[in-house]
C-alpha cells in the first residue's frame, strides 16, 4: 500500500512539473492523484500506529511504554528527515534558488526545524513543502496519547478514553475547517494546517480499533475492500458524473472524511494480503522500502532539475534523466545510509 502511495504521489508532483517543461497541463484525474496518495499514506500510519497504541493498553503500559512507542516513531521519521532538510539547503546556498531564494529559506529554517512550519497557519515557506503531511503526522504522535493518557489519570476506562480521543479527533479537525473563511485557498489552508487533517490519521485508527474489537469486520473484509474501493473511485472520478455530488464547499469540508473511509474500508482486507506475483512482487516491496526517502527528496529535485533547465540551460529530456536518477539514488541512500541504521537502534516496544 505504500507503493501505491507513493506512486500517486510522484504521478501528481513529478507529472505536474515534466508537463509544465513542455508548457501542457498533466489531465486533471492524474494531478489529484497526490491528494489520494497522501491519504493512503495517513490512513494507512493512522492503522499501523493505532494497532500498537491498542496493545499498550491491553497491556496497560507505564508512562515508559508509551515513552518508548514516541521514541520509535521518532527514530523512524526524524532522523532521515533532519538529514535530507540539511542536504537540500547546500544547492540551495551555492546554486539557488530552486523554488524560493535562499534567504527565505534561511529564515524559514527555525520552523522547518522545530517541525512548526504549518502548526497552525499556512506553510511559512514553499521551500521543502512537501514536508507539511510529516508535521500532520508527528503532531499526531504527541497530541492523540497526550490526550488519551490525560484521560486515563482521570480514572476513565480504557475503551471509553480511547473512544473518547478518537472522537475528538474527528470533531476538532472538522469544527477547524468549518471555521476558516470559505475563500480560504483550500490546498494551502485547509488541507495542510496540522489540527485540520488530523482526522485523516483518524480514519486509520477507528479501522484498527475496529477491526481487533469485531469479528464481523474480518469476516467481511472483501465486501468493505470493495465498498470502499468504489467510495474512493466515485469521489476521484466525482467531476465526471452525470449529478454532482455535493456542492463545492461540502466538498472541501467532508472530503477528507470522505476519502478516509473509503481508504478505512480497505484496510482489515489489505492487512491480509501478504504474496504478490512473482513478477512485480519484488520491484512493489523495494519501492514500499525506499517510499519514506522517495518521499522526502522527490519534490525538491525535480525543482532542482527545473532550475537547472531555467537557468543554466539543462535540456528538457536531461532534465527528466535528473530528476529519476537523483530521486532514485537519494532515496536508496535515506534508506542504507540513514532509515536502516536508525531503525536497527529502536528499542522494542513490548520488552519481557
Amino acid at each position: 500500500m505504500r507503493t501505491v502511495a507513493i506512486l500517486d504521489v510522484l504521478i501528481c508532483h513529478d507529472g505536474i512539473l515534466f508537463s509544465s517543461w513542455w508548457h501542457h497541463s498533466l489531465p486533471f484525474h492524474l494531478a489529484v492523484l497526490g491528494f489520494y496518495g497522501v491519504m493512503l499514506f495517513f490512513v494507512l500510519s493512522g492503522f499501523l500506529i493505532g494497532t500498537i497504541m491498542l496493545d499498550l493498553l491491553e497491556r496497560g503500559t507505564s508512562l515508559k511504554g508509551w515513552g518508548v512507542f514516541l521514541l520509535r516513531r521518532w527514530l523512524r521519521t526524524l532522523p532521515a528527515y533532519y538529514f535530507w532538510l540539511f542536504a537540500l539547503l547546500i544547492p540551495l546556498a551555492y546554486f539557488g534558488p530552486y523554488g524560493v531564494p535562499w534567504d527565505e529559506a534561511r529564515h524559514a529554517l527555525p520552523w522547518f526545524l522545530t517541525l512548526t512550519q504549518n502548526l497552525g497557519w499556512p506553510m511559512v515557506s514553499n521551500w521543502y513543502g512537501v514536508t507539511w503531511s510529516l508535521c500532520v503526522e508527528e503532531w499526531f504522535y504527541i497530541a492523540f496519547p497526550a490526550l488519551l493518557l490525560t484521560l486515563l489519570a482521570c480514572r476513565i476506562r480504557p475503551a471509553t478514553a480511547f473512544g473518547t480521543t478518537l472522537a475528538a479527533f474527528f470533531i476538532v479537525p472538522l469544527c477547524w475547517r468549518l471555521s476558516l473563511p470559505t475563500a480560504v485557498n483550500w490546498d494551502e489552508v485547509t488541507s495542510k494546517i496540522v489540527p485540520c487533517r488530523f482526522d485523516s490519521i483518524a480514519w486509520g485508527i477507528a479501522a484498527a480499533w475496529l477491526y481487533r474489537s469485531s469479528e464481523a469486520v474480518t469476516r467481511l473484509r472483501k465486501p468493505l475492500a470493495i465498498i470502499g474501493t468504489l467510495i474512493i473511485l466515485t469521489t476521484w472520478l466525482s467531476d465526471v458524473l452525470p449529478v454532482p455530488l455535493w456542492t463545492h464547499h461540502f466538498q472541501s469540508m467532508a472530503l477528507f472524511d470522505v476519502a478516509g473511509l473509503g481508504y478505512a474500508l480497505c484496510m482489515p482486507a489489505m492487512m491480509r494480503l501478504r504474496t504478490l506475483p512473482p513478477l512485480i512482487g519484488p520491484a512493489v516491496r523495494s519501492i514500499s522500502t525506499h517510499s519514506y526517502g522517495l518521499y522526502l527528496c522527490h519534490l525538491p529535485l525535480v525543482m532542482m532539475a527545473g532550475d537547472l533547465q531555467a537557468r543554466y540551460g539543462l535540456g528538457r529530456r536531461h532534465a527528466v534523466i535528473f530528476t529519476i536518477l537523483t530521486t532514485i539514488g537519494g532515496a536508496i541512500i535515506s534508506w542504507r545510509l540513514v532509515e536502516r541504521p536508525c531503525l536497527k537502534l529502536r528499542p522494542g516496544q513490548f520488552l519481557p
